[in-house]
């Protein structure tokens, strides 16, 4: 989402994955192109430098400040480093990450995308992606409890049975995102649809035993900034193995997806802000007393 409405139209020029920043069991080397791939060149590590740079280690402080309550469960979960890195100086966001709160390398309990929009000034948006009773905590004091929650699985329409190594695995996942379709209705008082791109890696890969056998957070974006996330999940029950799919807005505007041109979920605009919001966080970033702010 770009917090002001009347933003322009926005173009790619920066987006930088940090590998390996999330406590997942090694699944090999990545897998040769896959259908509607061709677009590596998408997503590069991060040299050491920028990952010690101001703004990044601003960003990740400001991030850890936050955990995230789930059910009954003791222990919060805890910001892992950004896995995606954006800027759109075209608009008024120039710098900007996603990162994910989850349990011990488990499906995301919250999506963060944190952002500059002025000098000094930043954003911070959180999509809830847990099915229930979800809190979050700032400095271990209550923040925000959603009220309403808005990720939902359902299974994948003809699945393939899931591979039975990994490296297939995420193969079958790449050919599985690319059928679908995400088209923003993105502006303020004029609205402008756009078709959002796949970016053709995963930005985010699980696994929980006993429940989750693989899976794989993809977003799609308008130019580099994510939009809507796509999470895609290999499992068993008594029925058998199959994959199954939920999307979830990283904006706070409408969108609508299709799978092999099928609509399958949409979600209206939500032009709401701070403790009003119901379902997706967004509210400028309060800093706290004593806290530096970069420029």
């Amino acid at each position: 989402m770009r917090f002001n409405p009347d933003a322009g139209r926005r173009f790619a020029v920066l987006i930088v994955l940090v590998a390996g920043t999330v406590a997942v069991p090694s699944r090999g080397e990545d897998p040769p192109a896959g259908k509607g791939d061709g677009k590596r060149a998408d997503i590069a590590p991060p040299t050491k430098e920028e990952l010690l740079e101001e703004r990044m280690l601003f960003m990740k402080s400001a991030l850890s400040q936050y955990t995230v309550k789930t059910g009954d469960r003791q222990e919060p979960a805890k910001v892992a480093d950004p896995c995606l890195r954006f800027t759109n100086p075209l608009t008024d966001v120039t710098d900007g990450v996603i990162a994910i709160y989850a349990h011990n390398g488990g499906r995301p309990a919250v999506l963060v995308q944190f952002f500059r929009n002025a000098p000094k000034s930043w954003v911070n948006e959180f999509a809830v992606i847990a099915p229930a009773d979800v809190s979050i905590l700032r400095s271990g004091r209550p923040f925000w409890k959603p009220s309403e929650y808005i990720c939902k699985f359902t299974d994948l329409p003809a699945s393939p049975v899931p591979a039975a190594k990994p490296l297939q695995r995420l193969v079958q996942m790449r050919n599985i995102a690319a059928d679908f379709a995400v088209v923003d209705h993105f502006g303020g008082e004029e609205i402008t649809k756009y078709d959002l791109r796949l970016l053709a890696q995963p930005v985010y890969r699980y696994a929980e035993e006993g429940k989750i056998l693989d899976g794989c957070l993809f977003e799609f974006v308008l130019g580099t900034n994510p939009e809507c996330s796509l999470l895609l999940e290999a499992y068993r029950d008594e029925t058998g193995s199959r994959f199954r799919f939920a999307l979830s807005p990283v904006t706070i505007y409408e969108l609508e997806a299709r799978y092999k041109d099928v609509p399958v979920w949409s979600i209206e605009r939500r032009i709401v802000f701070g403790n009003a919001c119901r379902s997706y966080y967004a509210m400028g970033y309060i800093p706290r007393a004593g806290e530096t702010v970069p420029e």
